[in-house]
């Protein structure tokens, strides 16, 4: 009787690892991206944060805003010439 048992567990186990619509592998796969998706959220709130205070900042400080547009967009003053100095 003790083997018949033993063998209905083992066919039970392996159904449920392999071949059941929700079976082990695929709960791992699931798990994994849901820590993936978890990271990135995580990241993308900081990042949001980041920018609600830059945008802050830009919005209270008018020189920060000359320095922000200079810098990121190369705007520049009537009669004014920029020069781009890239260093690799």
């Amino acid at each position: 009787m003790r083997n018949r048992y033993s063998l209905v567990v083992i066919l039970f186990l392996v159904y449920i690892t392999f071949f059941d619509a929700h079976d082990l592998i695929s709960q791992l796969k699931i798990k994994w991206d849901l820590h993936e998706i978890e990271n990135q959220i995580e990241y993308l709130e900081a990042d949001t944060e980041a920018s609600k205070a830059q945008i802050e900042e830009l919005t209270t400080n008018k020189e920060l805003l000359e320095k922000f547009a200079r810098e990121q967009y190369r705007m520049k003053r009537e009669n004014e010439e920029i020069f781009v100095i890239v260093t690799e």
